[in-house]
């Protein structure tokens, strides 16, 4: 059980990891969001957050991607080396329940990374719960 952990533990720090360099370097592809026009209007909002009318006018220079993305970094990198662990968990919680909202409500159909992104984060705080449980008494 041991080993399922730490291969959950590092697939979601190296899924964090990829997607957080993304919002740098984007390398990979946006997603799909033909006949969802509000997810394509955040989304844009988000990632080009300089203030002008359109993206095709930004620089590409929006603070909110650039700090989710930094988030992901540093949480995905905790993940995979294995340091302060528990504090990445509970770091990807926010980032992990926006994503999940964002899908919800604007682009539904593109919500399963973001499941898996909220359900491994769930599980993995489960199995650690001895740990957060000062924090609630």
């Amino acid at each position: 059980m041991k080993k399922i952990h730490i291969a959950l533990r590092s697939g979601l720090g190296l899924m964090l990891l990829a997607f957080g360099l993304n919002k740098f370097f984007w390398f990979m592809p946006d997603f799909d969001f033909t006949g969802y026009p509000e997810a394509e209007h955040l989304f844009s909002t988000l990632r080009f957050s300089d203030h002008a009318s359109s993206a095709s006018e930004s620089t590409g220079k929006g603070y909110i991607m650039g700090l989710v993305g930094l988030s992901e970094i540093i949480i995905g990198l905790l993940l995979i080396l294995n340091k302060w662990t528990r504090l990445a968990l509970l770091m990807l919680v926010p980032i992990s329940v926006n994503i999940v909202l964002f899908h919800l409500f604007v682009n539904l159909p593109n919500i399963g990374p973001a499941l898996l992104v909220a359900i491994v984060n769930g599980y993995l705080i489960y199995i650690n719960w001895d740990s957060y449980k000062s924090i609630f008494s």
